[in-house]
């Protein structure tokens, strides 16, 4: 493992967990598809995406929730891009983000979400 993910890894204080298929995330209330979901946590998520991010940008998403979480079917909270880099296959881009504040009611959906269908490596 290269140096610098070695360290990153020591320094998440948050499990992330897998999800068992990708959720789509939109960019705002638009239709335009950020990309997908990887894995999430309460502070962060990984998705993978058709395009390179832009670094350290304040981004309002919106995700659609499988039916089977009754609480609500779509959530939309603010996160800041961290990381980008090129995936296995040339063409994606996996990125990292960096949640910001999520309120109670997101906080509960986002652990229903990892709770239903989440798993770990």
């Amino acid at each position: 493992m290269a140096e610098k993910e070695k360290k990153g890894a020591e320094q998440r204080q948050v499990t992330r967990r897998h999800l068992v298929f990708y959720l789509r995330v939109f960019d705002g209330m638009s239709s335009r598809v950020v990309g997908h979901l990887i894995d999430i946590s309460a502070k962060g998520l990984m998705l993978l995406c058709d395009q390179p991010v832009a670094l350290n940008e304040e981004y309002r998403l919106r995700m659609r929730l499988p039916q089977e979480i009754v609480d609500s079917d779509e959530i939309v909270f603010k996160a800041t891009s961290r990381w980008c880099r090129p995936d296995d296959n040339p063409d994606f881009y996996i990125t990292g983000f960096q949640i910001q504040d999520l309120d109670s009611e997101t906080e509960r959906t986002v652990s229903s979400l990892i709770e239903e269908f989440g798993f770990s490596d």
